[in-house]
């Protein structure tokens, strides 16, 4: 009973936040009011705070029934377009040319024929119909990103499995960004007698695909939605866009694959082919390079288990193209097991990627298209760029591999690494294109006929951590771009190219920098960076910090918001001093110690300045300015720490006392997290169903809402749960961070949901639930990549690439800790195991190279070291050490770690 009351108190106190009765919201010139129902949060916030799989390890997630009804699974490289499956096994989506509409390629498929004694049956491997063959009668699918995987449920005499993928390897930007998808499929005879077993891979020729215009007409992602997936511009192998396409059978590097070309001039921007290739050593191959797919098509296949052989087709009159396929002949004993490996290759070097409806001409004041695709530097044709999959696919899966099974090899809740996990498919997505000229393309996120929110926004993508994590050199490249662009007056332009600047995007520009050096291996890139840096930071000093106080003019300044904030909103200042901060920290290793000095002197004063001003006693707020804008003023906003938030990242100190940011962020999960949002009105888009839960951008406890607070003010983005998340891991409150990251888990849980239209017509499709990419004004939105955050808040982790320094102090289990990092060269897994007597770390290096000079851990309390080792497989290595408290920094003198070596440290 004392338990019960205990809790219920609990539960009282977490939510005295939602007193505020009635809400004066002003939206559009229209007072609404936001009744809040206590009762109904308290039961929902029960809930969620007992549910039985909250903090316990778990089980993977198994989608079936109608959690698959909302997947969209993108499979391509990074840059280079992709093919979206869905939760039937359907290739569904396809983005490989260039394009962004949300077309269908008819006749792709896999199926099966399977003969034994009892008779023969033929499937679709898909839970669809397709080209006469019967669907599965259903499947479940599971995730270990980048692998989707299917297993399909039926009464045939073989279990199927079917897993589809693109490689995926830190830190190795050509081998993540190959333009192919690539498939296993698993077969088990479950039977007992052998069994005859004929594997149809097929795929039309889609070279001129590219024609189909744009979807423009609609007002809103969800009208173009509509219309795209509505016109079918392609009906079985006819299309008005089609012609002169031709098909042959060949064999490359002994492999055997169908070679899809046109009738376009290599230069012409709808140039390209396709290539399906079998990369298993089958004895029995057929192919054929032109099949038109009738009921007979079906019936001859099985009965016979053979398709007729055509080594060439002709070329396809206008109007048409072909389909072919590759037929794999096996034998199956009882119990055996067999993997089938294929791919679908595209090469599309040309075109346009970025642009066509949203090309910011009022903003940009210029062209942001991206001509041609990156990966064309690499492979000069489709039978180089085949050819060398073929060399290497093995290496390439087997990598692969190695990534996802480290990445999830934690005690992390599965639910929990599967929320980060699954959100890297947006780099899989079309939100990044990376053009011929080597410029990498980012749209704020997927819409529909084109991106949504043209030119690299820095505003946005400054919240992304994942890309630049785990693919340092592309995290540079971006940062280049941006410092390229750099006006001769210091301005960063938030769109490329020629874009007015934003204040937090500048901020995160130049913050942004200090990581890419961090997760450099030397200082070379930040000293070629750092005049336009210094260029950039002093831009903000002189147009918005005149008297070098470190308190901000009155001035507008132009907001991730949409909207400008005047005076010191926390948001801004805090953002502010981090960059002043990580501005002073690169002019040191550029050797301007003059600028660094009176950098670092600013930020102290500003920091004195903000910690007495903008306290209210429970969180951070904002001064504003004599003339009003888009102010938010004494609001709980819950971005108002997101300095604070980059500041943890970078190995920098809290920018104010501990004690004021943890009531600061735990006030914010008080107040802005909805349990539910049945009484809640979103303004101006809606991310999220009245029973789901959400955190809220910001709320007003003191019931004084400014008259002309953000649009956005009352939304539920997704990246609020990952940068709250990692800041509540950050101070121990794991129930809190635990709730909050849960709520976009059961969101994106693969149930479609409908009914997200706004009145303004814009902003989302109209539907969401897609596990794989979080939703914001578009699909595969890439402010969700601040997800990597929470993982570094749960290691603590540290590291300087060019000091050669590493560090980890982890939130979540200390005892026993595991999991990924990456690092400027290199990835593997971390552990920690400790006790009042004895602990051990391993630094387990999968992949690449980690130099080192120094680790960095925290000790047990009261633990009192006597004896330390370490080796490298078992053979002892030479270490010294010193104390700070609880931390014990370890030299190694200078070692360099390589793949499958693990760095083992005892203290005793």
């Amino acid at each position: 009973m004392k338990n019960l009351i205990f809790l219920f108190l609990y539960f009282v106190a977490l939510f005295n936040g939602y007193s505020q009765v009635a809400r004066n919201l002003e939206t559009k010139g229209q007072q609404k009011q936001q009744i809040v129902d206590n009762e109904d949060l308290l039961q929902s916030f029960y809930q969620q705070a007992t549910h039985p799989g909250l903090m316990e390890r778990g089980t993977p997630t198994i989608f079936k029934g109608e959690y698959l009804e909302a997947i969209q699974f993108p499979v391509g490289g990074i840059g280079t377009g992709c093919i979206q499956y869905d939760g039937s096994a359907v290739p569904r989506y396809w983005q490989i040319f260039n394009n962004m509409t949300h077309d269908f390629i008819p006749n792709s498929f896999f199926a099966i024929r399977v003969k034994s004694n009892d008779g023969v049956s033929t499937r679709a491997l898909q839970t669809k119909e397709v080209a006469g063959f019967p669907a599965m009668k259903e499947l479940n699918a599971s995730s270990k990103f980048p692998f989707l995987s299917y297993r399909f449920i039926d009464d045939i005499a073989v279990d199927v499995g079917l897993d589809v993928y693109n490689p995926f390897i830190p830190t190795d930007l050509k081998n993540s960004g190959i333009p192919a998808a690539f498939y296993t499929i698993t077969l088990k005879n479950k039977s007992s007698e052998p069994l005859e077993i004929s594997l149809l891979a097929s795929q039309q020729n889609s070279v001129g695909f590219s024609r189909i215009p744009k979807i423009t007409e609609g007002d809103s992602f969800a009208e173009r939605f509509q219309k795209s997936i509505n016109r079918k511009a392609v009906v079985g192998n006819k299309s008005d866009y089609y012609g002169n396409n031709r098909n042959r059978i060949e064999k490359l590097r002994n492999m055997s694959m169908l070679l899809m070309e046109g009738d376009f001039n290599s230069d012409d921007e709808h140039f390209g082919a396709m290539a399906l290739m079998l990369l298993s050593d089958v004895d029995d191959v057929q192919g054929n390079a032109g099949i038109e797919y009738n009921d007979d098509f079906h019936n001859d296949f099985k009965t016979s288990g053979d398709i007729k052989t055509k080594s060439k087709s002709k070329r396809s009159i206008e109007g048409e193209t072909w389909a072919g396929a590759l037929n794999a002949k096996i034998t199956l004993a009882p119990g055996e097991r067999k993997e089938m490996e294929f791919a679908l290759v595209w090469y599309f070097p040309n075109g346009l990627n970025g642009g066509h409806l949203d090309s910011w001409d009022a903003w940009g004041k210029g062209t942001w298209e991206g001509q041609g695709n990156y990966y064309a530097n690499y492979w000069y044709d489709i039978q180089q760029l085949s050819g060398y999959i073929i060399d290497n696919h093995r290496w390439l899966k087997t990598t692969t591999a190695t990534f996802s099974e480290s990445l999830y090899k934690t005690n992390l809740p599965f639910w929990l690494i599967e929320r980060l996990g699954n959100q890297l498919a947006i780099l899989k997505s079309r939100t990044i294109f990376h053009d011929k000229n080597n410029y990498v393309g980012l749209w704020e996120g997927c819409g529909a006929g084109d991106g949504s929110c043209a030119g690299n926004c820095n505003h946005v993508w400054h919240y992304a951590q994942a890309h630049a994590r785990l693919f340092p050199q592309m995290g540079r490249k971006i940062k280049e771009q941006s410092f390229k662009a750099v006006k001769s007056n210091g301005q960063i332009p938030y769109r490329q190219p020629n874009g007015s600047p934003a204040f937090d995007g500048q901020c995160g520009d130049i913050i942004g920098a200090y990581r890419e050096y961090l997760l450099s291996n030397n200082d070379s890139w930040i000293k070629t960076m750092y005049p336009n840096i210094k260029k950039a930071m002093n831009y903000l000093i002189v147009n918005h910090d005149e008297d070098k106080d470190g308190w901000l003019s009155d001035a507008p300044k132009h907001t991730t918001y949409d909207a400008s904030m005047t005076g010191n909103p926390s948001i801004l200042t805090s953002l502010y001093l981090t960059a002043l901060s990580a501005s002073a920290e690169m002019a040191k290793v550029a050797g301007d110690i003059e600028q660094a000095e009176e950098w670092q002197g600013i930020a102290v004063s500003s920091g004195k300045l903000q910690n007495d001003r903008l306290w209210n006693g429970e969180y951070f707020i904002q001064i504003p300015g004599d003339n009003r804008a888009t102010d938010y003023e004494n609001g709980c906003m819950t971005d108002q720490l997101l300095g604070q938030w980059w500041a943890d990242q970078l190995n920098f100190d809290t920018l104010y006392p501990n004690y004021r940011i943890f009531s600061a962020t735990r006030s914010v999960f008080q107040f802005n997290f909805k349990s539910n949002l049945n009484n809640h009105i979103q303004v101006s888009r809606k991310f999220a169903k009245p029973d789901e839960a959400g955190m809220v951008g910001t709320t007003w406890p003191g019931n004084d809402r400014t008259k002309y607070a953000s649009g956005y003010s009352d939304e539920i983005w997704t990246s609020y749960e990952y940068t709250i998340g990692a800041s509540l891991i950050k101070y121990g409150l794991f129930k809190e961070a635990f709730i909050l990251l849960r709520s976009g888990y059961d969101r994106y849980n693969g149930k479609l949901k409908t009914g997200y239209k706004t009145d303004n017509g814009w902003g989302n499709f109209g539907f969401s639930g897609n596990p794989f990419g979080d939703d914001e004004c578009g699909q595969f939105y890439s402010r969700a990549l601040s997800n990597w955050s929470v993982l570094l808040a749960t290691q603590g982790f540290q590291y300087n690439g060019p000091q050669k320094t590493i560090g980890f102090n982890p939130r979540w289990k200390p005892e026993n800790h595991k999991s990924f990092f990456s690092t400027a060269q290199g990835w593997g897994n971390f552990s920690q195991q400790r006790n009042s007597v004895q602990q051990t770390n391993t630094i387990e290096l999968l992949f690449g190279e980690l130099d080192l000079k120094q680790v960095s851990l925290v000790l047990y309390p009261d633990f009192h070291p006597t004896v330390v080792n370490a080796d490298i497989n078992r053979k002892s290595i030479d270490v010294r050490y010193t104390l700070d408290g609880r931390k014990i920094l370890l030299d190694l003198m200078h070692l360099t770690l390589r793949s499958n070596q693990i760095l083992t440290i005892n203290i005793q």
